[in-house]
């Protein structure tokens, strides 16, 4: 019987020390195969995303108008938690093992470092939800929340990513210019697109370990190499400029019953952008969500007939190829049945004098006189001169998406009798908005095109100036003579004789030209009876050119608001007289601030009309 005795006191700890063995080994093993053992178990390499450069408007760093925000987003994971309190881990050297509830106020008390609506309360219940796992806790850049909610002597449960938000920090304004990131962190649209290798840095490297749910844990990191940021770029636009640019832009469409429309504000020496506006246009932290319609720039991206705007073009090519033939009183007769002419575009019903100035037809916005001057150059000249003015090609703004524009070369494929004329008065070819913003400026700097551009200069990481750009000569389009004759042309344009005296700006002389263009359906199949793009593009001061703003209204439905002078023209005068207050440009007819205000002024073009219509 001792023997039996001394037998089953041997074997019983020798059973229970079988029992711990086998339950530590399960225990080891699953400590690398069960995600639900917190635990770290392996080591970890990680590519960390740079700090994506900022982009400035031309006023510097004091007006950035993107920036990415280094910050971390928190998940809580009930499992996990549950998992380190039932061990025993969340502690600190010297301390009791903290309790559920000390750790989850612990989290609570963090998050208000954020305002948020996390209360004790609240993630308790979220702790319960184990079969809702990674709950979204917040997207923050404290560093003192991140310190709290990293320390894993403190905290379990919540679950931490490296992220970096990017900042539009005027919302909506300029989003075709500045475009979006995809949610890689790609650029998808506009200068994020153009220059997204730039912008995006080169990323560093982290090594260290992670628990079983692959989290980092941030106190026990081993190599970290900090990623390179990226380029800050400077753009060319004036925030008060582009602010009053869109405002204008949008208050036209809603008051003269436009579906879309765009503008540009270009320096008239240097070819600058300062502002440029396309509607509709898009949330570029939802440009996910975004439709064609909204994504397009149609200030770069689309392709229009420009209609009578082309007409200043015709008249430059005409006294700049033959002075001695053509200048602002060579007189044309008004008829359309013409037998020297073929098939000669009609004038709206406009009843004129049976002879015609070609300063007159510029005024007057004359179809059968500038049809005959064009069908008088012929093909060849028409096409050599619009190709000087940079139609036909990109002009080469750093934006993604620009268009050639549509230009027939007659000498590979000859223009057919009727096309003579039409090309002349902005039918038949197609253009961009920032190619014929770009012709008018060239007639603004006596003659000479200037490339356009939108990036004034970029810097590195290390504040070097790595580009800058310098004003860029594209070529003349016609003699310093020309521009200035083609610019006292144009005059009469902005005032009670013209076609577009709500343009006219007092103190200021105008060189304008209004546009507007039947829509074509599409196909080839002539054009849309009643619907029209309204343009004007003007320069101020005409004297001394400082400006070139163009605005184009895109109507869907039947308005009496369709011509340019009535709906463009006003957009235009709202650009001008915002640009010219905060750019400080000098008024050249000084005379006509003296005794009147700007109601008065008004009062007065209207009697001047209405004696003009009289007579």
């Amino acid at each position: 019987m001792a023997m039996r005795g001394e037998n089953w006191r041997f074997w019983l700890p020798v059973f229970l020390l079988a029992i711990l063995f086998f339950y530590s080994g399960q225990k080891l093993v699953r400590s690398h195969v069960d995600s639900d053992v917190t635990a770290p178990n392996y080591y970890f390499d990680e590519e960390i995303p740079a700090r994506r450069g900022s982009i400035y408007s031309a006023y510097g760093v004091n007006y950035p108008l993107v920036k990415s925000v280094p910050c971390w987003e928190y998940h809580f994971d009930p499992v996990a938690l549950t998992n380190a309190i039932a061990a025993r881990t969340v502690r600190r050297k010297g301390e009791p093992v903290r309790t559920r509830d000390a750790v989850l106020k612990t989290i609570a008390d963090a998050l208000k470092a954020e305002k948020s609506a996390i209360t004790f309360e609240r993630i308790k219940k979220m702790a319960d939800n184990v079969s809702n796992r990674y709950q979204f806790l917040a997207l923050s850049s404290d560093p003192d929340m991140h310190r709290t909610l990293a320390d894993s002597s403190l905290v379990a449960g919540v679950a931490i990513r490296d992220r970096q938000v990017r900042q539009y920090l005027n919302g909506r304004s300029l989003s075709h210019v500045l475009g979006s990131l995809n949610a890689e962190m790609v650029g998808s649209a506009g200068i994020e697109l153009k220059y997204n290798k730039l912008l995006s840095g080169t990323s560093g490297t982290v090594r260290g370990m992670r628990d079983a749910f692959r989290r980092e844990l941030y106190d026990k990191r081993i190599i970290s190499i900090d990623p390179k940021p990226g380029s800050d770029i400077y753009l060319t636009i004036e925030p008060n400029v582009q602010f009053w640019t869109e405002n204008a832009l949008k208050a036209g469409l809603r008051e003269y019953g436009a579906a879309t429309g765009w503008a540009i504000v270009m320096d008239a020496e240097t070819g600058a952008i300062y502002a440029m506006a396309s509607y509709p246009d898009f949330d570029p932290v939802n440009y996910g969500k975004t439709t064609d319609a909204q994504k397009m720039n149609r200030a770069i991206a689309f392709n229009y007939e420009p209609g009578s705007v082309m007409k200043v073009i015709t008249a430059a090519a005409a006294i700049d190829s033959n002075p001695k033939r053509f200048g602002p009183g060579t007189r044309y007769n008004t008829s359309r049945q013409d037998p020297a002419y073929y098939k000669l575009p009609g004038d709206a019903g406009h009843l004129w004098e049976p002879t015609m100035t070609l300063k007159d037809a510029i005024v007057h916005s004359s179809n059968i006189v500038m049809g005959k001057v064009a069908y008088d150059l012929g093909p060849f000249t028409v096409y050599k001169y619009m190709q000087r003015f940079g139609f036909g090609e990109k002009t080469g703004i750093e934006l993604p998406g620009e268009q050639f524009g549509i230009l027939p070369n007659p000498h590979k494929r000859m223009w057919d009798k009727a096309s003579w004329s039409r090309a002349g008065i902005g039918q038949f070819v197609a253009v961009t908005a920032i190619q014929l913003i770009s012709a008018y400026q060239s007639i603004a700097n006596n003659g000479m095109r200037m490339k356009p551009y939108i990036v004034d200069r970029i810097v590195g990481p290390d504040g070097e100036e790595t580009y800058k750009r310098n004003p860029e000569k594209a070529g003349m389009t016609v003699s310093a003579e020309t521009a200035r004759t083609l610019r006292n042309m144009m005059l009469d344009v902005a005032s009670p004789a013209g076609t577009a005296r709500r343009a006219a700006i007092r103190g200021y002389s105008i060189a304008g030209k209004t546009g507007t263009a039947q829509k074509q359906i599409p196909g080839g199949k002539g054009y849309y009876n009643g619907l029209y793009r309204a343009s004007f593009c003007g320069i101020v001061p005409a004297s001394d050119p400082k400006l070139v703003i163009l605005t184009t209204l895109d109507f869907e439905e039947r308005t009496k608001f369709h011509q340019g002078g009535n709906s463009a023209g006003p957009v235009f005068k709202r650009i001008a007289l915002a640009a010219i207050r905060y750019l400080g440009i000098q008024p050249d007819k000084p005379e006509e601030l003296e005794d009147q205000d700007e109601d008065e002024f008004d009062k007065m073009l209207e009697e001047r009309t209405r004696m003009h219509a009289g007579g």
